[in-house]
């Protein structure tokens, strides 16, 4: 009897590399000619932004770039800016060369020094640490049907998902904006930042279509009173189409945008004062998607008629739990320095987050750093920071085995109020996003063999008892008496594969 085997290809996902590496940055640079001496560093702040990832074989290139903020204060105890591009590549072996690699690289900056050497020389020393994954993808063929030679097949149900490669395209937005009515004109940008927000997204064939906002916030110089600050916030709107190779709308997908660099040059008028700015951020556009998939695959078999010989796998599988894109208001009330007369800029940064699963949720926490410019009641700029921890619950729903959770944070904009004259209530949006997965292994039957020269001896239309357990499957009995499930089942009028008590049952041999 001809034997017709029907198969299925399966996407197999495994962990080529899941660790932590740090990337040293040394340098010594000197202040820009523009910039008047240093009299005391108030603060030299690192922000690492990702530029590319390559897959070369077994190893693993990481370009990057990190930015040095210098705040200073001068000989007349004007605060000042400077800073620094410090460019830097990472290879990372891996332990083989990944089949359709997906890379993953969360960035942190856990310590950076800033030594002034003389009043227009600095060393700076610190490191960059890389949270590092990357996957590969293969895929394997498994038996999901068949038919002749006698051949009973259990079948087996599991979800699996299609990792569909992280992409990252890079983007820039350039636009003029002017000062509030009333602002006075800008001597000389102090601090800025920016951070970007994906509000919508749609995916089509192929492509992802993104909307969202960049938030620009602007500390800068009067030019009048250097000794004073004023501070300006923008929103520009942003859009951008991200193609992505295999996505559609049934696939469930995170997107984001990451900030690398940007640029605020103030721009005069007619009139010859900086009465505006000019503003080129530079960032990524970045998406990962996922495509749930049912495996309605065989985990054993066996034939009536001949022996016959399965190859049986143990797969690993991926289940996507959930997409997470959530948002989480960090508060605190901290202590104002003593001396402080009153509050310029604050603003925050959130550290390299940890995950703790318990048994209905995954907690996030991390380090949130909170940083002020203070004018004192002398008339002078101080900094002060600090440290502070943020924490939240993210419910998880369905059941799972081992869970991979690497969350991505960043802080937003910053607010506060003065409670009094000694406190300080702060207020701060951190976004927290990335896919939760369960990664488990099921047992496939991937081929069978039948050898028809080995007949089974069997006597047909012969009825045995047979008096089984509670919980006992009704394949194992059929496999233990060599007949089929169905014939059980309609011998005994049962609708389960599984028996639900003790109980006696005519087995037919058909």
């Amino acid at each position: 009897m001809e034997l017709n085997l029907q198969k299925q290809t399966v996407s197999i996902n495994e962990t080529i590399y899941d660790g932590v590496v740090e990337q040293p940055l040394e340098c010594d640079v000197l202040l820009p000619d523009y910039c008047p001496d240093i009299q005391k560093i108030l603060r030299c702040e690192v922000v690492p932004s990702l530029l590319l990832t390559a897959v070369n074989g077994d190893k693993l290139s990481v370009d990057g770039m990190a930015m040095a903020h210098l705040y200073y204060l001068d000989e007349n105890g004007c605060i000042r800016h400077a800073e620094y591009k410090i460019p830097y590549t990472r290879v990372v072996e891996l332990r083989c060369a990944p089949q359709n690699p997906s890379v993953c690289v969360t960035q942190s900056v856990d310590y950076f020094n800033c030594r002034a050497v003389s009043s227009r020389r600095l060393d700076m020393r610190g490191a960059v640490t890389m949270n590092v994954r990357v996957t590969g993808q293969t895929e394997e063929e498994v038996l999901v049907a068949a038919e002749g030679a006698g051949l009973q097949l259990c079948p087996d149900t599991a979800e699996n998902a299609c990792v569909l490669p992280r992409v990252m395209r890079q983007a820039s937005v350039r636009e003029e904006v002017e000062l509030g009515y009333g602002k006075p004109a800008v001597g000389a940008v102090i601090r800025a930042s920016a951070s970007a927000q994906v509000t919508d997204y749609k995916a089509i064939t192929g492509k992802l279509v993104t909307k969202g906002e960049i938030t620009v916030k602007v500390v800068y110089q009067c030019e009048e009173d250097a000794k004073k600050l004023e501070v300006m916030e923008y929103a520009l709107p942003l859009s951008q189409v991200i193609d992505l190779d295999g996505v559609d709308e049934d696939c469930s997908c995170s997107v984001w945008y990451e900030v690398c660099s940007l640029d605020v040059t103030p721009k005069a008028n007619a009139d010859g004062e900086n009465r505006a700015f000019t503003l080129d951020v530079s960032l990524n556009a970045c998406a990962s998607a996922y495509r749930r998939m049912q495996l309605d695959a065989v985990c054993d078999c066996y034939s009536t008629s001949y022996e016959c010989k399965p190859t049986v796998r143990q797969v690993p599988l991926l289940r996507l739990i959930d997409t997470v894109d959530e948002t989480c208001m960090y508060k605190e009330t901290l202590d104002l320095p003593p001396d402080a007369g009153s509050i310029v800029d604050v603003w925050c940064t959130a550290g390299a987050p940890t995950v703790q699963i318990e048994e209905d949720c995954a907690v996030v926490t991390g380090k949130m750093t909170v940083c002020m410019f203070v004018c004192e009641a002398n008339g002078e700029i101080a900094y002060y920071d600090q440290a502070r921890e943020y924490s939240h619950r993210i419910a998880l729903r369905g059941s799972y085995e081992t869970l991979v959770f690497s969350p991505n944070t960043s802080a937003g904009t910053a607010a506060f109020t003065m409670s009094g004259h000694e406190k300080l209530e702060v207020r701060c949006p951190v976004r927290i996003w990335g896919e939760v997965c369960s990664l488990y292994r099921r047992t496939v039957v991937c081929d069978v063999t039948v050898d028809e020269t080995r007949a089974k001896t069997r006597r047909d239309n012969v009825l045995y008892l047979y008096y089984a357990s509670e919980r006992e499957p009704v394949w194992e009995i059929a496999k233990r008496y060599n007949t089929s499930v169905a014939a059980i089942q309609a011998g005994n009028q049962l609708e389960g594969d599984v028996l639900e008590g003790r109980q006696l049952l005519l087995i037919p041999m058909k």
